[in-house]
């Protein structure tokens, strides 16, 4: 690639798209909507290509935020979408009534919950996992988890969460959260939840995360001290979860030091304290394998999921999880008979197609594009990733919404995290064709950009 590439601009911000989003806008409450992409769901759209209503074909590689992780219209979940739509009603009172279809689950033509749950159980063996529960959202996912962390530890209920987290936007997941003032301000905050520094540090530890404690000038994790039995501020029996994601996906697509990693889940061992992994974002393949927390040869206790699973989920070790009826349910709650089909055959076409690896390989390809940009270009000042979860950081939050705008303006849809920082969420299964037109297209935005 050259820097500077010419790439056509797109019919942009026309009369077509304006009026869907003028319709749109006139009764929908105020969100982050990006309007100058309005997708056609009329129109073709295959892998990462997609049309708009102005006829404009698109790249998406956001993959509508990591819950389309096999692109658009893959003919297998076209295909089970199509034979469960027929059926009436497609939501039920999946906590209070189990839906089989025909009169043997292990000969059944179409996976449901249950099939979903020993997909998800299969995927979690290496953790020791034996339960699941199926929720709606990302965000039910997380206060499942960490109800049953109460119910399970029946203790103060102190929590421990990491600066730049994003768990949700529910009450209880917002409490959370540590990235964005605009997710918190004005709500009420559950209690006893105290954070910690997320360390991306490598080499000398410059966070806050290291700190030298008064047994004589002793280092340790302001973890470990802050849970530390005679000199800690926390009793580690209050403690009901830690929860982490093991790379941070709102916060910025950071990613941490292993000896962090590890040093969290040392402390939670230590002292009997759940682990909760939030893998919403980076869960499923999407780092090149099945949980970004292998990457640190770290065992949680329960993970959570949703986004490319198309359902939320809970998943953990067994004797975590409330034996109390009413303890977790919901009237929609393991009763997506559609989504869950779908999630299903997500994961059956993971395995089948060898998406783990193409994923790792395409990732790494992807990664090295990326340094090679910013080799070229000063003002990109990082460039990182795990597999197909990757970003890049400009100078300045001006020259990230230049970049985000001629991009698009040249085919490739993207969209930021952090404060400064652009994502790349591709497809799963994407190429290396389509991963160089990317960087020919970023190449070309961040020339403007900087012109």
């Amino acid at each position: 690639m050259s820097a500077g590439v010419a790439v056509p601009l797109l019919s942009c911000f026309t009369k077509t798209a304006r009026k869907w989003a003028e319709f749109h806008k006139k009764y929908a409450a105020f969100s982050t909507y990006f309007y100058p992409f309005i997708w056609d769901r009329a129109a073709p759209a295959t892998g990462p290509f997609v049309t708009d209503v102005d006829g404009n074909l698109i790249m998406d590689f956001v993959s509508h935020v990591a819950s389309s992780p096999l692109g658009y219209n893959h003919p297998k979940l076209t295909a089970i979408s199509k034979k469960l739509a027929a059926i009436a009603p497609d939501r039920y009172a999946g906590t209070d009534f189990v839906g089989g279809y025909g009169p043997d689950p292990d000969a059944s033509e179409v996976p449901t919950p249950s099939h979903l749950h020993h997909e998800l159980i299969d995927i979690t063996s290496k953790f020791g996992f034996g339960t699941a529960f199926l929720s709606n959202s990302g965000a039910e996912a997380v206060e499942n988890a960490i109800k049953i962390c109460y119910d399970y530890k029946r203790n103060f209920g102190y929590g421990v969460c990491f600066m730049g987290a994003f768990h949700g936007r529910t009450l209880g997941a917002l409490s959370l959260n540590r990235s964005k003032q605009a997710h918190r301000v004005w709500y009420p905050k559950l209690p006893h939840v105290i954070d910690m520094p997320f360390c991306i540090c490598r080499g000398k530890c410059t966070c806050g995360w290291q700190v030298l404690t008064p047994r004589g000038g002793v280092s340790m994790s302001k973890l470990a001290f802050t849970l530390d039995p005679e000199m800690g501020l926390v009793d580690p029996k209050e403690v009901a979860y830690i929860i982490i994601e093991p790379v941070q996906g709102e916060g910025g697509y950071n990613i941490p030091a292993k000896a962090f990693i590890q040093e969290v889940a040392r402390v939670a061992k230590e002292h009997y304290i759940p682990l909760i992994c939030d893998e919403i974002q980076s869960g499923l393949g999407r780092t090149g394998k099945w949980w970004a927390i292998e990457h640190f040869d770290v065992e949680p206790d329960i993970i959570t999921v949703a986004k490319s699973l198309r359902v939320g989920a809970t998943i953990g070790k067994s004797e975590f999880f409330p034996q109390a009826e009413r303890r977790i349910s919901s009237t929609w709650g393991e009763g997506n008979a559609i989504s869950t089909a779908v999630g299903y055959t997500i994961i059956q076409i993971i395995k089948e197609e060898n998406l783990l690896e193409n994923a790792t390989v395409m990732g790494n390809y992807f990664l090295d594009g990326l340094k090679s940009l910013m080799t070229r270009y000063p003002s990109i000042i990082s460039a990182r990733g795990l597999g197909l979860m990757l970003a890049v950081t400009p100078e300045t939050k001006e020259l990230q919404d230049k970049i985000l705008k001629n991009a698009f303006d040249r085919g490739l849809l993207l969209l930021g995290c952090g404060y400064r920082d652009i994502r790349f969420l591709p497809p799963l299964d994407v190429t290396r064709r389509e991963i160089d037109l990317s960087l020919e297209i970023l190449d070309a935005a961040i020339a403007a950009a900087q012109g």
